[in-house]
């Protein structure tokens, strides 16, 4: 899955036709001031599979007292993420890896928030539920994590979204970067499972478009 990230030019194109990016501002925004409501603004917050570092950045910004810690396996990612944080570059531990395995990369335990964006959909079932359980190992009791993700939808409600979806999302039409993906995307039902058999509660969906979902949940402590 990690190899075609690490080719430079492939994510370099990526993230210049990433008709995404401004439209999952918003959700972005909602995670970080629904993480505000609790009060004392969390510490430290994980981005795994972080890419340019946008969510981390969002949560930066919101919360200038928290360090960060960058996390992705593309060498390419990681220099765009150096050009994007300047503003943040001092509060952030940046680790290259794998999010297959975050001990391996040295994500600290106890830590406040994990964020993903964009990456968990790229596992298989197991790789998925493998990966909440070792997101939630890391967390500290009560610590967020939030996955801002792809979703599967049932065959008639894809092509109606499909048909729709060009209308709200700017598209590069000079880009069409061909990546992996399973031949079906897990389904928000499957995701929140996969948060709750992680010891992940009070789990909610604030936010959807289309084949994207925001998921929020706190592990149990």
């Amino acid at each position: 899955m990690a190899q075609a990230w690490r080719d430079r030019g492939f994510a370099r194109e990526w993230a210049a036709g990433d008709g995404m990016g401004e439209f999952l501002s918003m959700p972005r925004k909602i995670a970080a001031e629904i993480v505000a409501l609790e009060g004392q603004g969390p510490r430290v917050v994980v981005d795994v599979g972080s890419g340019p570092g946008a969510f981390l950045e969002v949560f930066l910004d919101r919360f200038p007292q928290a360090r960060g810690v960058w996390s992705d396996a593309s060498d390419a990612m990681l220099e765009q993420a150096r050009e994007a944080l300047p503003p943040h570059v001092d509060r952030v531990d940046f680790r290259l890896g794998d999010m297959t395995d975050l001990s391996a990369i040295g994500i600290p335990r106890g830590v406040d928030v994990v964020l993903t964006s964009r990456a968990v959909h790229h596992l298989d079932p197991a790789g998925i539920a493998a990966f909440y359980r070792d997101a939630a190992a890391h967390l500290a009791p009560g610590g967020w994590l939030v996955n801002l993700d792809h979703v599967g939808v049932p065959e008639l409600w894809d092509e109606r979204l499909r048909a729709v979806r060009p209308l709200f999302v700017p598209r590069n039409p000079t880009r069409e970067v061909e990546h992996h993906h399973p031949p079906h995307l897990a389904s928000i039902e499957q995701h929140v499972e996969g948060f709750l058999a992680a010891g992940i509660r009070d789990v909610q969906v604030p936010w959807r478009a289309f084949h994207t979902a925001l998921l929020m949940g706190r592990k149990a402590g």
